[in-house]
């Protein structure tokens, strides 16, 4: 199988993720390709010819998860087959509570940010105010929940930036406003 050049450059959150394969040196042969998925079920893989002796292979999937995938030419792995792919989407998180809408001078910010389809990745939650950045507590709930809190001590505008693996979920940033408390208003 040498001659074969692989290039595997990932894009999360798109409809597929591609992979490049340079046949022209291997010779004559046919190239086909399994894809694994998160559960152990098979995820369909299509396969472009570009005509000149190199293909486009799409694993198609938006779901998160560590998928395996298994490229063969003539019925032996090309070089680095299978390759592991981790396949995060920024999409199917999202977060909703109190936390996120505007509020009041001391009033907790909690809200609850849901992670369940996103796939294997790193959540990173950011509170920016007038007096820069808050301390936001965070700790797992139930099915892949994580519940989120801060304290705003002062009025004035925050931004809330919520990521999966760097990215912004749905939503994100949230732009709140924070009030002081008086008679005037009830509070």
């Amino acid at each position: 199988s040498s001659g074969i050049n692989p290039e595997w450059p990932l894009r999360p959150g798109g409809d597929s993720i591609d992979l490049d394969v340079d046949t022209k040196d291997a010779g004559d042969g046919q190239l086909a390709a399994v894809a694994i998925g998160p559960k152990g079920d098979a995820v369909p893989v299509e396969i472009i010819s570009n005509r000149n002796r190199t293909f486009t292979l799409k694993l198609l999937t938006s779901k998160g998860g560590r998928y395996l995938v298994n490229v063969y030419f003539n019925g032996s792995h090309i070089p680095n087959s299978p390759f592991k792919v981790r396949v995060c989407n920024p999409e199917a998180i999202w977060a909703e509570g109190p936390g996120l809408m505007d509020s009041y001078v001391d009033d907790l910010g909690d809200f609850q940010v849901f992670t369940r389809d996103a796939g294997h990745g790193t959540l990173s939650v950011r509170v920016n105010g007038p007096k820069d950045k808050f301390r936001v507590d965070m700790w797992k709930g139930a099915d892949r929940t994580v519940n989120c809190r801060y304290n705003p001590e002062v009025p004035g505008k925050y931004t809330i930036n919520i990521k999966w693996e760097d990215e912004h979920i749905r939503g994100s940033p949230f732009m709140i406003t924070v009030r002081k408390k008086s008679k005037e208003n009830g509070i």
